[in-house]
């Protein structure tokens, strides 16, 4: 009868104090949250860094309450684990190194999130992937691609790796875009109608000379001019790139400029005759 009690209360201990551990955790998550939204509101930097010690805060309250309410619960563990450590130093050294990684990754995430090479919602381009860092934990960092996969990396190699962040500092992004016309085009025309079509659409942000168009090459088909611009940041900018494409190619049919095309000289009877290759559908 005595064991039965004994192990009754033993079960009863355990409940009520992880169930308090757990309520505990919950009550404190809920109020760490909402103090977290009202420091964030006024410094948004601070988020990455305060949603991480968080997770540290919550992670140690649940170790230490697991730890108190379970050697409460059986106090005998307390000189048997102890004695345990001692007798298997050899072992914790073995467990040790084979979870070097393990505790790597937690310090690099310490790292991380102290100095803030990038944060929560950064853009930014790893291993030729453009992601936006999503989640920010002890051991990796969740980034989603543009196309709405996950890549998980662990915080080591996020450390080491040499990473493009388009949100640091200056989010804004220049747009270059590209066009080559003929030799025969007006090019001062052609200039000013891409200039033109960068001051009209809606996300340019006009900066100091920008937008402006200069000759970059000229080459034996055509001339290559270069539009630039400035878009507030770099998913703005990818779309922004294609829709002044889209409309200099309008306006370019509109005012009879033509794009650059390969051209070829046939000569017959020392009488050189042009053959020009337009592109299919391009009657300019």
């Amino acid at each position: 009868m005595e064991v039965f009690t004994k192990y009754l209360w033993q079960i009863i201990i355990l409940s009520f104090g992880y169930g308090l551990t757990l309520v505990t955790v919950l009550l404190l998550d809920k109020i760490i949250k909402k103090w977290i939204e009202r420091v964030v509101a006024r410094s948004p930097s601070l988020k990455t860094s305060y949603v991480f010690l968080r997770r540290v805060l919550l992670s140690l309250i649940i170790i230490l309450g697991v730890s108190f309410v379970t050697f409460t619960a059986f106090p005998e563990l307390g000189p048997a684990i102890a004695s345990l450590f001692v007798a298997a130093g050899f072992a914790s050294i073995v467990i040790g190194l084979a979870a070097q990684t393990t505790f790597s990754n937690v310090i690099a995430g310490i790292m991380l999130s102290l100095t803030q090479p990038i944060k929560l919602e950064d853009a930014v381009l790893f291993r030729n992937e453009f992601c936006f860092v999503e989640d920010l934990s002890l051991m990796y960092a969740t980034l989603r691609t543009w196309d709405n996969r996950r890549l998980i990396v662990p915080n080591s190699v996020l450390q080491s790796e040499v990473i493009v962040n388009y949100s640091a500092r200056d989010p804004t992004k220049l747009v270059p875009v590209f066009v080559d016309v003929s030799h025969e085009a007006n090019l001062d025309l052609a200039m000013k109608i891409m200039v033109d079509v960068a001051k009209r659409h809606p996300d340019c942000l006009p900066i100091g000379d920008l937008p402006n168009a200069m000759v970059m090459e000229i080459h034996e088909n055509g001339v290559r001019v270069r539009l630039l611009s400035r878009a507030k940041d770099q998913p703005t900018a990818f779309t922004m790139a294609r829709d002044l494409l889209r409309d200099i190619k309008k306006e370019f049919a509109a005012n009879g400029i033509e794009f650059a095309y390969p051209r070829r000289y046939i000569k017959f009877n020392d009488e050189a005759i042009l053959s020009k290759d337009k592109p299919k559908g391009d009657e300019n």
